[in-house]
């Protein structure tokens, strides 16, 4: 499907002018939705809006750098990093990266969201974008309390409507009950007799392709509980699965960015892989790169390059060496200082950051690429583990397994079509390193893992939940979490401030405090 937002770049500078005047009058949250009105407003231009901030900050990708990048990518050990400041590559504790998904998912997308599911209730005209917005919002929300655990929910975003501006921090136990039930009803509402929303960047639109998605969004949320509550989670996945989820790579939801809107409307991750000073240091980490070569991945040729010799080994687009056998991962936990942990110090260390692999740039950096959300192979890794558990979904582990890998491996021609893996390559994979039901659960979301390499909230959610992959973890000196993987990121301190009251009652819910190794609450030791 084309999946252009080109046309949407006029819109998104209007609504910006709009809400940041808005923003003047109400901060974050809080920001009346229409300056215009909303009898002369078009809510369809809020989903555009609340879809294109979903893949982060105009602002220069400010929370995609800091907690996708950053943190999140390098905690799950997906990508490794020298500098100082990539705090989650080393397990130390910069308040500011921590609070920036907080800060920026709130005022730039929950209040867009909630806008639009206000705008859009109970008018008939808009009957199919309401619930479409209902499974956004939902998109949205997940992320922020799979990130902090205790957020506010119910009350955010509400404050033009009800004047409340200090919102409750909710309970992450009432707020996934909540979630699935708006999956739930916005799935059954949807009709293809009704309206099509205009303005969305994923489907154009296609009421059938956003049932899909919401059934897959379902089994994903009902996946997270398999820790906490494994009744509820097969009561929701089962749900999910009859209700039916995505049926192929055509359904994958993903955004697909332009250049031609300047900074709004370009990708997020690739703005920070083309700056000047991330260029030379990002690098796929020895874990990652170590897997793909083990297990002889087709995927690991479309994946990672050894960058070319200078003057073009900084340069976008210039072809590295993508030979599989020459690749070679960077690990973690080292940095440039000349101390113990200089990155010279490594073993292996092959003489430069050159030497180590890093995203095949041109593929990957693309400022027009896009931005995946939610995929096919995600979903079928998903129903593999529900049948592997046991519950009451057709067909068997070993089959959908075997279907997640394959459209794993074929998604990354959504990227570019020069990241093809051929079926003779997949198929080949799968005859040399077939289903076992004995390590299922690890096969399964090992997979995830590498699945879910370029939507790192994701990984490190999954990774939380399953135990899988095995991650060894770095204990870089001065850490925060005693040498351990961080399991969650610290709220931002200005809430103390701002909404002191809800803030320190949710502090006093976390066993341990407000700190990177308290868990949430789906997230049970």
């Amino acid at each position: 499907m084309m999946k252009s937002i080109m046309k949407y770049c006029l819109v998104l500078v209007v609504i910006s002018m709009l809400t940041n005047s808005c923003t003047k009058k109400f901060e974050g949250l809080n920001t009346d939705p229409t300056a215009a009105g909303p009898d002369v407003f078009n809510p369809n231009f809020l989903l555009t809006t609340s879809q294109i901030r979903y893949t982060g900050s105009e602002d220069f990708s400010y929370e995609t750098w800091r907690a996708q990048l950053i943190h999140f990518s390098t905690m799950i050990q997906h990508f490794s990093h020298v500098a100082g400041y990539w705090a989650g590559d080393k397990y130390t504790q910069n308040n500011d990266y921590n609070a920036a998904y907080f800060e920026r998912a709130y005022a730039e997308q929950v209040k867009f969201v909630s806008d639009l599911v206000e705008l859009t209730r109970g008018k008939a005209q808009y009957a199919n974008l309401h619930q479409i917005a209902r499974i956004m919002k939902v998109l949205i929300f997940h992320r922020i309390t799979d990130i902090y655990g205790d957020v506010p929910y119910f009350e955010a975003g509400q404050g033009y409507y009800t004047r409340n501006f200090t919102p409750m921090y909710d309970r992450q136990q009432d707020i996934y009950p909540h979630m699935l039930k708006e999956l739930d009803e916005a799935a059954t509402a949807l009709d293809p007799a009704k309206d099509v929303a205009t303005g969305d960047m994923i489907y154009n639109g296609s009421v059938v392709k956003w049932k899909r998605f919401a059934y897959s969004l379902m089994l994903r949320l009902g996946m997270r509980l398999t820790k906490i509550d494994a009744n509820l989670a097969k009561t929701w996945v089962e749900k999910a699965a009859a209700g039916g989820p995505m049926t192929s790579n055509a359904d994958n939801a993903f955004i697909k960015h332009s250049e031609a809107g300047g900074r709004p409307t370009v990708n997020r991750i690739s703005q920070v892989l083309n700056l000047p000073y991330e260029i030379p240091n990002i690098r796929w980490s020895k874990t990652m790169i170590d897997f793909l070569q083990v297990n002889n991945d087709p995927r690991l040729g479309v994946l990672a390059e050894l960058p070319p010799p200078p003057p073009n080994d900084n340069t976008l687009g210039a072809a590295g060496n993508s030979t599989p056998a020459a690749q070679k991962g960077m690990p973690n936990g080292y940095d440039v200082q000349g101390g113990p942990k200089d990155i010279n110090t490594a073993p292996g260390y092959p003489g430069s950051l050159n030497g180590y692999s890093r995203p095949i740039n041109r593929f990957y950096a693309k400022m027009d690429g896009i931005t995946m959300l939610l995929t096919y192979g995600e979903v079928e890794l998903m129903l593999a583990e529900a049948k592997e558990r046991g519950w009451n979904i057709a067909g068997t582990a070993a089959s959908h397994y075997e279907a997640g890998v394959r459209a794993a491996m074929k998604s990354l021609e959504q990227w570019d079509a020069g990241a093809a893996v051929s079926d003779a390559a997949i198929t080949a994979y799968l005859v040399a390193r077939p289903y076992v039901p004995a390590t299922g659960l690890q096969q399964i979301n090992t997979q995830y893992w590498v699945a879910t390499v370029f939507n790192d909230y994701e990984s490190f959610a999954n990774w939380r939940r399953s135990g899988f992959p095995v991650l060894t973890p770095v204990n870089y000196p001065g850490n925060v979490t005693g040498g351990t993987i961080p399991r969650r990121l610290i709220y931002p301190q200005s809430e103390a401030s701002v909404n002191g009251a809800n803030y320190t009652d949710a502090i006093g819910r976390l066993t341990g405090g407000d700190k990177m190794t308290s868990r949430v609450w789906w997230d049970k030791p």
